[in-house]
Formats: C-alpha cells, structure tokens, sequence
C-alpha cells in the first residue's frame, strides 16, 4: 500500500510541476573559468537585469533559474576580479529551457563562446570533494573556504578537523589513527619539508598559516610516489594561487585571552624584542673568567597582552603574447599571548610525590611569514616559482614552587624553579616545480627544492633556588652546577629535493581526455645535512648564597664570578685538557635514492585497479660529541650507521557501484626510520624530565590495509566509512629509562604493535532556502573514529609495567563535528559555525618499574566562528575559541590503585575580532 501512495505522490508531484512548466520558462546552463583553462567557476552570479531573480552556479559551475515568465532578457554573468558578461535578448519560452553555457575571465568575453572543457578550483569545499570522488587513492582534503568556516588559522587546525587525527598536549605534532610524528611526513606543493626543531621529525604545521594554504590534503595511504617513511599519513600542504585577473586583500585582526588579558604584570624575556629578533644565537663568552652575557636574568613585565594581527595579499595577471604570467605575494604577522597556571608532579610507583610543584608559565607567540609564487602557462606546459620564508620566534617564562627531591630536602625549605627560554626558527623553502606534455600521451613531471632550516635556542635560562619559610628568605641551591644555567644552541640543515615523474596514457581517451590505462615512472632524491651544536654554561656554587628572586642580577655578575661566590663550568669541565668553549654537537646526514612503477588501469568504468612498486635506499649517518658520549674522541665508540634499501608493493582498487557510490582496497608495505635526534645520544633537559638518544634503534617495517566506502549525494554531501588495520614490526617507542632521574629514550619496544580501527564521516544539508533575493543554508559535518592498538612491550631492558598496552597518543575516540549556517543576500553574507571536538583518554607516557602509564585526560572543545561580508569589499570576523575552557590533565595510577593527577592546567578562552578589506 505505501507503495501505491508513493506512486500516486510521485505522479501527481508530475503533473504538478509539468502544469507550471507549460506557462514559465527556465534559463540554466554551465560557466567556465577562462582563467584557469576553462575549469568549472563555482559560486559565481547570474541575474536576470530586468527581474530581481538570481542565483549563483554550484561546484561543477552549473546554474538554473527557473520559473521565469515568457519574453527578452539580459542575463549578466559576474564573478569577484572578473569582467562582468552581460548576454542580452535572450528568449525565454514556457515550458522551454534556454540553456547558455559561457565562461568568465578577466578580458571581456565574446558573445559566441560556448562550452569550454574543465576540471574543479582546488580551494573550495565542493571542488575539493570532486577530487576526492574522482581519485583511484583514498584521499581527503580540506581547502581555503573549509579553513575560513571553521576558523581554522593553520595546517596543524586543519588536520585536526580530519577523521582520526588529533593532537596531544604538550607535543608539537599531530598523531594520526594514533601515530605520531616518528611515523608521519610533510610535504609542500608534493615536495618533502624539513623540521625546524631536533626533537621532530615534521616541521611543525602551525607555522603554515591559513593565508598562505589553498588547501591541505592527508592521505593515510601510501602510495609509490611518496616517500615510504611513514605508517600514519603523508600531511601534503597545497600553498595560494592567483586566482582571477588580480587580488588585493588587507586584513587586520587582534584577539584577547582570558587568562592572559588579566596579567599586567606579563613576564617576557629579556633579549627578544616584540617582532621575536634582537637575540644572539651565539656565546659572547670568551673566556670562563669572563661574564659577558648580554641579556639579563632579570624578566621584563608588558602591560598590554594583547594579540595582534596583519595580512596583505597582492596578485596580478600579466599577458605574455598569448600566454598568461600569474604572480602572488602575500605577506603576515601575528603573535599571541598566553598564561597557565597549574600543578605538576613526579610521583614514584607508591604514589609519593618526588617532585610537587605549583607553576605560573607566561608564553609570548610571534610569526612572520613571506610567500611568493609566479606561475606561467604555455601549450599545455606549466613552470611554477614557489619561496616561503617562515620567522617563528617563541618565548616563555616559567616559575615552579614547591617541593622536589634533592632541592627542598629540609622540613622549613621549599623549591623554586625559574626557566626561561626562546626557540628562534627560521626556515625559507624554494621550489621549482614543472609540468610538459611532450606529446599527446606522453607528459613529465619534474621538481626541484632548496630548503634552508635555522633554528637556535639562544641564552636559555633556569634558576633553581631554596626557599626557606622561617628565613623568610631564597638562597641559591647546590650541590649540581646545572641547577642554575645559560644554554645556547644552533641547528643548520640543508635539503636538496627532487621529483621526476613520467606518465604515459595507453589507448584511446575518453570525452574528458583520460587514458584507460596510464603508467607512471619516476625518480625521488632527497639530501638532507644537518649540524647541531650547544654549549651549556653552569654556574658552580661551593657554598649557598642568598638571592633576590625579583633581581637575581645582583648575584650573577662579573663581582661575584672574580670573587669566587660561583665559577663558570660547561659541560666539558672547568678545562686543561682540552678547551671547554668548543660546543658539543651531533651531525648528520641522510640520503635517499627511489625509483618506483605504478600503473592505472580500467578494467570497466566501474573498475580501476593501481599498482606500483617503489625500491627505496637510505643511508643514513650520525657523528657527535656530547654530554653522554663521543664518537669522534672515543675510540670504543661508532657512528651510527644505517643503510637499507626497500621494497614497497602498493596496490589500489576501486569500485564504482554507480557514479556516486564508491568503494575503495588499499594494501601497502612501508618502513618507520629512526630520526637524528633519536640516535644522537645528546641530552637535552626540561625543568621536570630529560630525554637522550639511543645509538642502537632500528628501523620498524610496517603493513597496511585500508577499505573505505563513500556515498555523494550532492553538492558537498556526503557518507564515508573506512576500515583500516595496520601491523608494525619492530616499533620505535619513547621510554622512561630505568634510573633513578626522570630521563626519557627511545627503544624498539618489542616485537610488533597492531592498529585497527573505523573512520565514518558524514557532511549533510539540514535545509537550504533559495529566493529570489537571497538564500539560506544549515550544513552538519561529523567525522568520528574509533581505534584499537595493542603493542609488544616484552623488551627486558626497559621493565616496563604492562607486557602490552596502547600506543602513546592513541585515542580510542576522537569526534570532530560542525553545525554552519550560512546567508546571502544583495551586498551581505553571514557565515556562522559552530565547531566541537572531542578526544578520549590517551596515553602519555608508557609506564616503567611499576610506576602506570601517564595518561591524558579527554576533553572537549568548542568554538564560534561568525564572518560577515559587507558589500563587495569589507568583512568582519569573529571567533570566540575554546569557549568551555576545560582543564588539560595528566594522571597517572600507582601500585595501591590510586589516580594521581601530576599535571593540570587551563588555557582560557580566546576573543578575536578581525577586519578585511578587497579591492
């Protein structure tokens, strides 16, 4: 029976609609972007002169306005940096559909053209979705208009959007499906990036703000034109293009944080001025008898915490004869101020507190970037200049009080910790990327990079004092000279970078100009030359001093160093045998060679099958002289040495059930190496922890499987689920080594690890409303996963408490959801999201000798993005982020089955207000 009811509805709805058919006409039709060799022109305006009707055309650039009565019209065309086409005495017909396919571009256009052939723009959220539809690999990406809803300001905001990514506190990177940065890589327009600091692997990825990012794509499989070293996912960011005849934009922004806005007093760093430069990155010490530091220990206090930000973007169209120059500037700064306060602990396997420590930590964010890119087009052939120059400079001052072991040994006496420290980066990347089509069916691809990496931690300072209550007074704390330092450190590495790609088509092409069947074979080279030196300067006491924590300059100075009250020591000694002002250092170096063979091939139209196979050879090398120990002075010890070559099988397939439902099998082998810092046996300490190489880890091999189903039902909708599972042999873990500091290493911690889990992702239309004069939209997003992981921990070596457990960073849940409401009217749009994000507990630290895991806590958080168009030319934005302000917890459970909290601390709620302007 509901069958028949459904019939009858559906004839009726018919009639219905062919009644007003017959008495109103439709005008629809397809527009191209004549800028971009006629790729579809989403969102661009068609209105009707004479009426008030309108409409904008979708993701594949197509339009219709229907309901129009019989007679003449001007139909206009316009799009932002186009010439505006107006199309007049075009006939509408009742019943009829006149259909007017045109393109836009920045020269007027003539009347007479017609259908040009297309492909989608790479930085809307529905062209994006076209790709990932049309593409044999399983990818996802997230483009320039999905930033800007979600309030997302830089690539690591982007990824943690994605399903089954995240990012744990207090780590610099993100883990995907519970992988971090040791088994992930990044890459730049395709071409692999270095990092910025000796503790990473990847660079990290808010320094890619969202000015400079057209989109950024993660693909959680491996496919044989990446490089083999990762298991979790290839993070690949797409930088800006011109799009259009020109481009002018200035933004400004400022922003408040509720825990730091209240701070009048907010502590800075002596030395590093408010752009992040006036440090040295060098030791002025020429001699130990000399102290000739140049900033003070003293802190300086700003009265003003408040954000501030600027952008300027220029683009410009040149002609060449018949080909056409496109040019791209874009220049940023930013800087951020933030404050924590909390409680941080060292609890051993009873439950008694080694360390407790009440903290006040004041940070201060500063960022300038530069990018530049040039893109010039000729019969079919492309050559494109990318340079990014990225200034990172981070400053922190932090003070810990209250009681730790060897410090505040006595009843009345109480710890006081004071470390201040400044990261310094700056890394300018350059590439040179082409495209040839030789011949009909035969195109190559050939890139090249030069990438440029400074990082520095200039005159790091920590203070470690005694307080005593009775005295009511501080003295400096003995017995270790390191209590009280000046640290220094300098990181140079150069990265040459290469990419060749040949790609031939076989058989005949079909009407959107692909092959059947397409080869590719190619050629990666990767250089990378890394040297890193540091030179630490302790002041040795032989006998307690009093100090003035406000003016702790009153003691460290030349006075005091001639008399005796303290001496200058480096971690080489005091010096006669050798000289104790030469730094310590690791060097490296890396190279890697791969060749690779893949093949597309279509079975059917519904069937497509890739494979390939990539032969992988890295060599790697590391030499140092350390605080630990020296491969260049001791002749019982070597560098370390790695050399393999690899095997890596990938294959593909892909099923289409119809044109919308899609069905996608990934089976890939890949490899996790070790990184320099995590051979190097240089010891590198923080105020609660120190952590050290290990010159005898291995490489890991890992196994992939992926199967993932995806459902497009329109516009930017669409049902996702994957099913993945991952085998790694031989992993790489960060351990707690069995001594009686707090020191952390890196070990492979047993025989294998296992990964499993499911990814679902679903973006709908609540409702859309189109008038004549305006139209309304309510979007949901939600991508959620949940992940299994199991590892052998059965290493001897290590005693570590469970025999198996999770992977570090390993959330068994993460949600990420967003609710958009979005309207457009004559000369006003409003754009409002809502955006959560959730993530269950997860494993910090893996627990040893007894002592339980160190976990993090799960937390959600919540944030309002609203964006307000003014016109053609102004826009107001709004964020108001982390609006719940939960508490960041770290707990860790002792022997008699108590949780211990051994950190918690908030970061306040954010209030930012921008404003744009564009010509």
């Amino acid at each position: 029976m509901k069958n028949y009811l459904f019939i009858v509805s559906v004839i009726i709805l018919s009639i219905t609609m062919q009644a007003q058919d017959e008495t109103t006409g439709t005008i629809a039709g397809k527009l191209s972007d004549n800028e971009v060799e006629g790729q579809p022109l989403p969102f661009a305006n068609v209105i009707i002169k004479e009426t008030n009707k309108g409409t904008t055309s979708d993701f594949d650039g197509l339009y219709s306005l229907k309901n129009i009565e019989p007679g003449t019209y001007t139909v206009e065309f316009s799009f932002v940096g186009y010439e505006t086409l107006q199309i007049p005495n075009v006939e509408v017909i009742a019943g009829k559909v006149t259909e007017i396919n045109t393109g836009l571009g920045a020269s007027a256009a003539a009347l007479d053209e017609v259908v040009i052939s297309t492909v989608s723009r790479q930085d809307s959220e529905v062209a994006l979705l076209l790709e990932q539809k049309g593409a044999i690999q399983i990818k996802e990406s997230i483009g320039a208009q999905e930033l800007a809803r979600k309030g997302v300001g830089d690539a690591q905001g982007a990824v943690n959007k994605m399903a089954g990514v995240s990012k744990q506190e207090g780590v610099k990177n993100v883990f995907v499906r519970g992988l971090g940065d040791r088994y992930n890589s990044t890459t730049l327009n395709g071409l692999p990036l270095p990092s910025e600091d000796p503790e990473y692997k990847n660079i990290a990825l808010e320094f890619f703000d969202s000015n400079i990012i057209r989109s950024v794509g993660i693909n959680k499989t491996f496919q044989t034109d990446v490089y083999g070293d990762f298991a979790g996912a290839n993070l690949n960011i797409n930088s800006k293009e011109l799009y259009g005849a020109e481009d002018i934009q200035v933004s400004i922004g400022s922003s408040v944080n509720s825990l730091a806005v209240t701070r009048n007093d907010f502590q800075k760093v002596d030395g590093a001025n408010w752009f992040g430069y006036g440090m040295k990155n060098t030791s002025p010490i020429s001699s130990l008898e000399n102290y000739n530091f140049d900033n003070n220990w003293a802190t300086s206090n700003y009265s003003t915490p408040i954000n501030t930000s600027a952008t300027i973007q220029l683009g410009k169209k040149f002609k060449i004869g018949e080909n056409n120059l496109k040019t791209m500037f874009v220049a940023s700064m930013k800087n951020d101020y933030s404050f924590r306060e909390g409680n941080t602990k060292v609890v051993n396997a009873q439950g008694l507190p080694l360390r407790d420590l009440d903290f006040q930590t004041y940070l201060y964010d500063v960022t300038q970037i530069l990018m530049g890119n040039a893109s010039y087009e000729f019969n079919k052939n492309k050559i494109s200049f990318n340079s990014l120059y990225i200034h990172s400079n981070s400053q922190s001052v932090g003070t810990y009080f209250g009681q730790s072991a060897n410090i505040s040994e006595e009843t009345d006496d109480a710890a006081y910790i004071k470390r201040q420290q400044v990261n310094d980066n700056n890394i300018f990347v350059n590439q040179l990327l082409t495209t040839f089509s030789l011949t009909e069916d035969l195109e190559l691809e050939a890139n090249v990079g030069y990438n440029i990496t400074r990082a520095d931690e200039p005159d790091r300072r920590q203070n470690t004092f005694v307080y005593n209550e009775t005295n009511q007074n501080y003295r400096v704390a003995v017995g270790t000279p390191g209590y009280n330092l000046r640290f220094f450190s300098e990181l140079k590495e150069d990265e040459v970078v290469g990419h060749l790609n040949l790609a031939y088509g076989l058989g005949s092409k079909n009407e959107d100009g692909i092959s059947p069947a397409q080869i590719n074979l190619g050629y990666d080279y990767r250089n990378t030359d890394r040297n890193f030196e540091f030179l630490q300067f302790n002041h040795d006491f032989p006998t307690p001093a009093l100090i003035n924590i406000e003016n702790p300059d009153l003691l460290f100075n030349q006075e005091n160093l001639s008399d005796g009250t303290f001496r200058l020591v480096t971690n080489s000694g005091f010096g006669d045998a050798f000289n104790p002002l030469d730094p310590f250092f690791y060097e490296g170096e890396k190279d890697i060679h791969a060749a690779y063979l893949n093949g597309n091939f279509s079975f059917s139209d519904s069937f497509i099958v890739s494979a390939g196979l990539r032969v992988e050879n890295v060599k790697q090398y590391v030499n140092w002289n350390t605080n630990i120990s020296s491969s260049e002075n001791q002749l019982n010890v070597d560098p370390s040495t790695l050399d393999e070559t690899y095997f890596l099988p990938s294959i593909t397939s892909r099923y289409s059930f119809n044109e919308n439902s899609i069905l996608r099998l990934v089976g890939s082998k890949t490899y996790t190496f070790p990184q320099f810092k995590e051979v190097a046996p240089f010891l590198y300490e923080d105020v609660n922890f120190s952590s050290f190489g290990n010159t005898e880890l291995q490489p890991s091999d890992n196994y992939n499987l992926d199967l993932k189903y995806e459902y497009y039902f329109g516009g930017n909708q669409l049902i996702s689920i994957t099913g993945f599972y991952k085998k790694i042999l031989n992993p790489i873990n960060r351990i707690q080594v069995n001594s009686a500091a707090n020191q952390l290493s890196y070990i492979n911690s047993g025989k294998e690890a296992d990964v499993a889990g499911v990814e679902v992702e679903i973006r709908k239309d609540v409702f859309k409303a189109n008038k004549e004069s305006s139209q309304k939209e309510l979007t949901f997003g939600l991508n959620a996963s949940y992940l299994y992981s199991r590892q052998d921990l059965t290493d001897n070596s290590t005693n570590f408490t469970n025999t198996e457990d999770m992977l570090e960073g390993a959330s068994p849940f993460v949600i990420n959801s967003d609710l958009t409401y979005n309207y457009e009217t004559q000369g006003f749009d409003l754009l409002s999201s809502l955006v959560l994000n959730y993530f269950s507990d997860r494993i910090f630290s893996l627990g040893v000798q007894q002592q339980g895991n160190i976990v993090e806590t799960g937390i959600p958080t919540l944030d309002f993005i609203n964006q307000t168009s003014l016109g053609e030319n102004w826009g107001l934005n709004l964020k108001i982020q982390n609006m719940l302000d939960p508490e960041f917890t770290l707990t860790q459970d002792d022997l008699n089955g108590n949780t211990n909290t051994i950190n918690n601390f908030r970061k306040g709620i954010t209030f930012s207000l921008g404003v744009s302007y564009k010509l």
